[in-house]
């Protein structure tokens, strides 16, 4: 497996979240006006596609800069209708993700790569120097 450019520990994490929340939130807004286009597309005269499918290229050419602007930061978007993204980080020997979604405070939870959302556990699992204590 290759090694991911940059390790998170919680703490610091957390501290990019004001930076990383605004650009979620511009994802997910954008995610909400595709998934809404996509639907006006399915039922769009003729004439009006053209114009729908237009707009969705635009959206699709933003959402792609802002998650290649987090990706920059080190971070993986996942979920870009609920804001899930991932913070690589490890503990131990094992590489793991420091996970958050759009609407928490702060990096709770984490998970082993192979589980996903549904494998996560709290932070408070973590030895203190994960969470960068």
């Amino acid at each position: 497996m290759n090694e991911p450019r940059r390790l998170w520990t919680v703490a610091r994490a957390n501290r990019s979240l004001a930076l990383v929340a605004k650009i979620v939130d511009d994802i997910v807004a954008r995610a909400l006006e595709l998934k809404r286009l996509g639907a006006a597309r399915r039922v769009a005269r003729c004439e009006e596609r053209e114009t729908i499918e237009r707009q969705i290229g635009d959206l699709e050419g933003e959402m792609e800069r802002f998650a290649q602007e987090l990706m920059q930061l080190g971070c993986e978007l996942k979920d870009p209708l609920r804001g899930l993204l991932d913070f690589p980080a490890r503990l131990g020997d094992k590489a793991i993700y420091l996970c958050w979604m759009k609407g928490e405070k702060e990096i709770a939870w984490w998970h082993p790569l192979e589980t996903g959302i549904a494998g996560r556990r709290a932070i408070a699992d973590l030895p203190p120097a994960t969470r960068g204590e």
